[in-house]
């Protein structure tokens, strides 16, 4: 077995930023939530969400609204139980832990499983989950930080989420329409890839401006442009530079933002809290075990039990987790022990899982390899 199947690039890199953090402590405070959200997100989730078929989606809808939605508010709640009961963290700063935890990452997933024959379906539920539940995680994280901070009440809070959600993929829908006739209209010249990188950019920045998950959005648009570039009636020319394009751009993107993840960690303030950082990362596989798990044995589903092995294991967490601990407010009591409970678990389930990701996914199907 070469080290390339054990470590993937994107492990590789957060190794790399995490060396070079220790050597430049000065660049950490440099490393932001904004650059991070506003700057290396929305290219990344838009480039994997335009490649996502909808006609493999819709066959796997049930399950994706499942894992997306009820399955977001499951690991936050465990989460915030289990490091309530275990760490003493007070039950509403813990939920703010699990709801930064809930949301697995995208870019994370696609990086890791990139190089690896699985059944297309199959690779599609795990890269679905992963682009929408990043939005609902997102918006989760926002209602559990004014929850912990005003008297927001379970009810208003559940009113919040639900409209965020389903305004932001409404939104994300009419942007994705817009923008395949802006495209369709641009044709296949130069000049339509750098329209489509100002389009989505501005759109995500605008919807996050008006307190709509950015994220949802841009992916939301992504599957809806490339779903409609696909399409007979428009020039195959125009996707495919639109795709190669956008290909190279969130390359780079994902390189620095694996880097980025490395670099801002600070190894000796994650020490401190190894405990607390145990207990969320077994709380996470804890939760997403009873999320994959129990529904597959009770459903029954005829897909293979590999698939629970895989879906179960590619939880990982990252880019968007990554940011939201930065983003934490200044003033939210016990700020840094959050941050760094929260780090640690990115920085666990990313290296780990993310390392060895491609030994479960052959080892439950046979028949994947490398490309």
């Amino acid at each position: 077995m070469t080290l390339r199947a054990f470590l993937s690039e994107s492990v590789a890199l957060v190794a790399i930023g995490l060396v070079f953090g220790i050597l430049v402590p000065s660049v950490r405070p440099l490393i932001s939530a904004e650059l991070v959200l506003l700057v290396l997100v929305p290219g990344l989730v838009f480039d994997a969400a335009f490649d996502l078929e909808w006609p493999t989606m819709r066959r796997l809808l049930p399950a994706l609204i499942f894992l997306a939605i009820p399955g977001v508010l499951i690991t936050a709640l465990v989460v915030a139980l289990l490091l309530n009961a275990a760490v003493g963290l007070p039950l509403a700063l813990a939920f703010v832990v699990g709801a930064i935890a809930s949301a697995t990452d995208p870019i994370a997933v696609v990086a890791t499983l990139e190089r690896l024959r699985m059944p297309h379906a199959l690779r599609t539920l795990i890269e679905g989950e992963s682009l929408l539940n990043d939005g609902t995680g997102l918006a989760l994280v926002a209602i559990a930080v004014s929850a912990a901070t005003t008297t927001l009440g379970a009810t208003d809070a559940a009113m919040i989420f639900t409209i965020t959600v389903t305004a932001s993929a409404v939104a994300g829908f009419a942007i994705g329409r817009l923008g395949a006739a802006l495209m369709n209209t641009a044709g296949p010249r130069p000049a339509a890839v750098v329209v489509s990188i100002l389009y989505i950019y501005g759109c995500y920045a605008g919807a996050a401006s008006l307190g709509l998950s950015g994220v949802l959005v841009a992916v939301v648009a992504g599957i809806t442009m490339g779903n409609v570039l696909r399409a007979r009636s428009v020039d195959p020319a125009i996707r495919t530079r639109i795709d190669r394009a956008w290909g190279g751009i969130a390359f780079l993107l994902s390189a620095l933002t694996f880097f980025a993840i490395g670099a801002a960690i600070d190894m000796t303030s994650l020490i401190g809290e190894l405990g607390g950082i145990a207990v969320g990362v077994f709380a996470v596989l804890l939760a997403r075990a009873l999320f994959v798990y129990v529904p597959y044995l009770f459903i029954r589903s005829r897909a293979p039990t590999g698939w629970a092995h895989v879906v179960f294991w590619s939880g990982l967490r990252g880019a968007i987790a990554f940011a939201a601990t930065l983003a934490l407010p200044a003033d939210l009591p016990q700020r840094q022990l959050l941050q760094n409970v929260s780090f640690g678990i990115v920085f666990v389930t990313l290296i780990v899982q993310g390392a060895t990701a491609p030994l479960v996914v052959r080892a439950a199907l046979p028949r994947a390899a490398a490309d």
